[in-house]
């Protein structure tokens, strides 16, 4: 059995925390795999929308921040944003606890500003994507976790704080 590229062991994880539909992995996989390759390490995955209130997925990698559109009618999914984080400036983010989702603004290297609603399904979700924004962008590297699944089970003990199944490492 051959293993998993650094995409695929890291993607699937992300779909999973995000609780993305078959559907529409399936739909958004190739276009995400084509921008990220097979040894970028994926983040986050999330649905977002735009002002235009279009369907899209959002992937945060070690190097990338990608964006797919996905058609109302027909379900095709196209490109949106493909950018290296290096190339996006004032990236600007607000956790909204109170609505469980991130109000994202990025400016691209064409200096097109991009704004994303980010609709999360739980508040551990939201500050998880939250972490993830600050390694990539406010870390002096630029240093940026792979999502992947927990290995250790949290001890039964009254003391001990409980753990989420898969978590950003």
């Amino acid at each position: 059995m051959e293993a998993l590229d650094t995409f695929s062991r890291t993607f699937l994880p992300a779909t999973a925390l995000a609780k993305l539909p078959a559907g529409t992995v399936a739909r958004h996989v190739q276009v995400l795999r084509h921008c990220a390759g097979d040894r970028d390490a994926v983040a986050v995955i999330a649905r977002c929308t735009t002002a235009r209130g279009r369907r899209n997925v959002l992937m945060l990698t070690r190097n990338r921040l990608v964006v797919t559109s996905e058609s109302a009618v027909l379900r095709r999914v196209s490109l949106h944003l493909n950018a290296d984080l290096h190339q996006l400036a004032d990236v600007a983010w607000t956790p909204e606890p109170a609505r469980t989702g991130i109000q994202l603004g990025v400016t691209a290297i064409d200096g097109v500003r991009e704004n994303f609603w980010i609709r999360l399904g739980s508040k551990a979700e939201m500050w998880r994507l939250d972490e993830a924004l600050k390694q990539a962008f406010r870390t002096p590297l630029g240093v940026i976790e792979p999502a992947r699944a927990a290995t250790a089970k949290a001890p039964a003990t009254a003391t001990a704080k409980p753990r989420a199944e898969l978590r950003l490492a």
